[in-house]
């Protein structure tokens, strides 16, 4: 299984609309729990985006 099979590349809004929307926790559970996995998947975070077997197990 390669290391990464979706490769995600937020720009600086979009990543900054999803912690918001972590952060405040006013939305449905899934989404937020989307937005977690989007962020961890993001190849422009610093520590370079989590592999897809290292979210698997986090979330």
């Amino acid at each position: 299984m390669p290391s990464k099979q979706y490769i995600v590349s937020l720009t600086a809004e979009e990543r900054q609309s999803l912690e918001k929307l972590t952060k405040t926790g006013i939305a449905a559970a899934a989404k937020i729990n989307h937005a977690h996995i989007i962020l961890k998947a993001d190849i422009n975070h610093p520590d370079g985006g989590w592999k897809d077997q290292a979210i698997s197990d986090a979330f």
